[in-house]
């Protein structure tokens, strides 16, 4: 019996990880682009909004594995510390999945009531969230219920396919889970970054401008990312194009 696993052990999991979330987060972007075709047609940008969007997606894999991949790894080499490497790293993974997961759930009413995807601002800006909800249980029932009903099915799946009962069971060997660490911080730490000025380091919103349409410019963003740099980095001026065409600055 092993007393010891490989680096690869550790890497798989952080792998499909990162897959599961760009495949989803790109499926959920082409099914919002299908739904704003039209804008998206004629602004011309069906390329750019994968492509940037991409950067996005690979910017917030990044944001949610940098400590668990550096933490967790050095945490796996000792066998005292190895549950709670274990513990950390399958937090952050099922709790970034369903960030991911909830954040996207809410986005289509932002997109249609506010034209925009939701940051912490928007949320803060709704006066009666229980009758927004009330109504959207009342009107959008059917969607809900099918979204909920993936959302889960999507968390099962891949809580099954960690085989949580046989992640980390031994201590990883130290030499591989050091350069796990150190190779996949800078990993993280390169998908995160848009430039080397510490400034503007991380990708923002303004990187998303692909066109002159607002809703398009959030279309290349995902929700999570928005969410996660709005509580850091606060949100922008932005415009709220409401359902009766009426324009309104957010201040």
């Amino acid at each position: 019996m092993k007393s010891k696993l490989p680096a690869s052990h550790l890497f798989r999991q952080f792998l499909l990880f990162a897959l599961t979330l760009v495949f989803l987060l790109t499926v959920i972007r082409a099914a919002y682009a299908l739904w704003q075709f039209s804008r998206i047609e004629v602004a011309d940008t069906v390329m750019p909004l994968f492509v940037q969007g991409l950067r996005f997606d690979l910017a917030l894999v990044g944001i949610l594995c940098i400590v668990p991949l550096i933490l967790g790894g050095v945490l796996a080499m000792m066998t005292r510390t190895r549950p709670l490497a274990k513990f950390l790293i399958t937090g952050f993974m099922v709790g970034g999945l369903l960030l991911v997961m909830l954040s996207e759930l809410i986005t289509p009413w932002f997109l249609e009531t506010r034209g925009l995807r939701p940051d912490v601002q928007l949320l803060a800006s709704i006066d009666q969230p229980l009758s927004v909800l009330q109504t959207l249980l009342r009107e959008q029932v059917v969607p809900l219920v099918v979204a909920l009903f993936l959302c889960l099915l999507i968390l099962i799946a891949f809580w099954g396919r960690m085989e949580v009962r046989r992640f980390l069971r031994y201590r990883l060997s130290v030499p591989g889970a050091l350069m796990l660490s150190v190779v996949g911080g800078v990993l993280c730490v390169l998908a995160i970054s848009s430039s080397t000025d510490p400034a503007h380091f991380a990708l923002s919103p303004a990187d998303a401008e692909i066109s002159t349409d607002a809703t398009i410019n959030d279309l290349a963003m995902n929700s999570a990312y928005k969410l996660l740099y709005s509580i850091v980095r606060g949100s922008p001026k932005q415009v709220i194009i409401v359902p009766e065409g009426e324009i309104q600055d957010l201040p």
